[in-house]
């Protein structure tokens, strides 16, 4: 095969990112050129210097929260269990969850979404006073630069109270962003579009400039279902508060937007940020996916925007028997049952006695590895209308997360993920604290039986302990009438051989390439295998879990 000879220096050097950025570039200054004063003319119109500002202050405000609060400035991980909105008992939590997030991705996917929404919604505002006659500067709400302070004062509102009516222990801006979607595809449905398409643009071009020549492979993975990780109640919160302002804005200013318009933006919005991902968590990191319903359910929505839209240019708000006030009605009731229905889930109280008594203590948490216990979160929901416990009696298996101060109790890693991957790090902390508790898990596959395996857990600096033993498992096949069995304990793994009889002996598991004598039976490692000899007849009895190749 021949091969071609690349300098090191011209491999290293950033030339697939810059001409991403000299395409983009020239695309612009090229649509610029065809367009002239066009393109630009518009903003300038609407926006201080045609800049969004409080879009692009409201931006810097999450990521310095981002950088510095949760620390992803010096850490490679960014902290993320003490700021979510955990209970109301638990007010840290409620007021920053809105303003944090779990990693890069997830911020960036956020900001991308504030950006282009958050455009359109401050075009929609304006930096200028609309109304003839009137000056720039004469009175507070007509200075510009009090206008564009307005806009980040209002996100954080909207995301305070995305944050005190989620369902749960969630983390992330999308509740503003999915406010400020509502709030542009009703205003300017078709601009909305315009925004939802170019944020498809911009993320190209991001993942072009991050990743601009990766060679992939299949590899193994576990995989939750990215629908299970929206947080779909508050991304509807969110949504249908973004509708109501919006709907006030053109009433007060006796706007009628085009029904059509927005039924097609609401549709779109809805079915491409996945608000049909109805789903329930059912134990064991299994959920279930109710798509019929939820694909019924964001057809209803768009009709129902639109119809509740469509007479907004009254001046008097008109509640007649018309199918358009009945809309407007059900949206308003929507709403509010959304909000009333988080109201069990952020009451709750997680007592000492909820929290596990073994593992390992890092100041108010306890870090713990166990398999079928009850999440002691969601059975402290008191469910209203006398419903049985069977619906809050959920099971979890993993790395969990507790504490009593914090009202935390969490799988943070499932038990498949730690079974793949074999290592997974836990990040705790508070306010300018944090430290990390490894888990490792280390387990042997069975001839013929179920793999035998034990957790252990390690504080930065501290000794590892055992947090938990599988059963022991017995190999399928006999020699000279003697079973092997594998069992797991603090000190490492056991052999326990055993006779017809009855009679068992017990001996270590060899070091690798040694061998050991138990029971009769000689017991060789050669790397991951495990084999077992007795008169010229070897038989391999187990072979050790290792690690996924990335």
């Amino acid at each position: 095969m021949m091969q071609v000879w690349v300098p090191e220096a011209l491999a290293a050097a950033p030339f697939r990112p810059a001409a991403v950025v000299l395409a983009v570039v020239v695309g612009m200054v090229g649509l610029r050129r065809l367009t002239g004063d066009r393109l630009t003319a518009p903003l300038r119109r609407r926006l201080l210097f045609g800049v969004p500002w409080g879009t692009l202050l409201t931006m810097a405000g999450v990521l310095a929260i981002y950088l510095f609060v949760q620390g992803a400035w010096w850490y490679h991980h960014p902290l993320v269990t003490p700021f979510r909105t955990w209970s109301y008992f638990y007010p840290l939590g409620m007021l920053t969850g809105p303003f944090t997030h779990s990693g890069q991705a997830h911020i960036t996917g956020n900001l991308l979404g504030t950006l282009l929404y958050g455009t359109v919604v401050e075009y929609v505002w304006g930096h200028y006073p609309e109304e003839r006659g009137v000056q720039t500067f004469t009175s507070l709400s007509t200075n510009p630069f009090a206008r564009i302070l307005a806009v980040p004062a209002a996100m954080a509102v909207v995301g305070v109270f995305t944050g005190l009516f989620a369902v749960g222990p969630v983390v992330g801006f999308s509740g503003v962003v999915f406010a400020l979607a509502g709030f542009a595809l009703v205003t300017r449905p078709y601009l909305f579009l315009g925004a939802l398409l170019g944020s498809r643009i911009v993320n190209q071009i991001y993942t072009a400039l991050l990743y601009p020549e990766p060679t992939v492979g299949g590899t193994t993975r576990f995989v939750t279902p990215w629908w299970a990780n929206i947080a779909i109640q508050g991304h509807a919160i969110g949504l249908l508060a973004g509708i109501v302002v919006a709907g006030a804005y053109l009433w007060h200013r006796q706007e009628r937007p085009a029904t059509t318009r927005v039924f097609f933006a609401t549709l779109v919005y809805a079915v491409s940020n996945g608000l049909w991902a109805v789903y329930v968590p059912v134990g064991g990191g299994r959920f279930t996916l109710f798509r019929w319903l939820g694909t019924a359910l964001v057809f209803v929505l768009a009709l129902l925007v639109a119809a509740a839209t469509a007479q907004l240019h009254h001046r008097l708000p008109r509640f007649e028997r018309d199918w358009h006030s009945v809309a407007g009605v059900v949206l308003l009731v929507a709403f509010g049952a959304l909000c009333l229905a988080s109201v069990p889930a952020n009451t709750v109280a997680i007592g000492p006695d909820n929290v596990p008594q073994d593992g390992v203590t890092v100041r108010d948490y306890v870090v713990t590895y166990d398999e079928d216990v009850r999440n002691e979160y969601v059975a402290s929901i008191s469910l209203p209308l006398g419903l049985g416990d069977d619906r809050t009696n959920v099971s979890e298996s993993g790395v969990i997360v507790a504490s009593d101060q914090r009202e935390v109790w969490i799988a943070a890693v499932p038990k498949g993920r730690l079974a793949l991957d074999q290592r997974a790090t836990v990040v705790v902390g508070g306010v300018g604290w944090r430290e990390t508790v490894v888990a490792s898990r280390t387990g042997w596959r069975v001839l013929g039986n179920d793999t035998v395996y034990r957790v252990q857990l390690r504080r930065e600096g501290g000794d590892p302990q055992t947090a938990f033993t599988s059963a022991p498992s017995t190999a399928d096949a006999q020699l000279d009438g003697r079973n092997v069995t594998l069992r797991p304990g603090s000190g490492g793994f056991e052999l326990k051989v055993t006779r017809k009889n009855g009679t068992s002996v017990v001996g270590p598991l060899p070091a690798n390439m040694t061998t050991e004598t138990v029971g009769g039976l000689t017991f060789r490692r050669n790397r991951t295998n495990l084999y077992a000899s007795v008169n010229q007849t070897r038989v391999k009895i187990a072979q050790k879990q290792t690690p996924p190749e990335r």
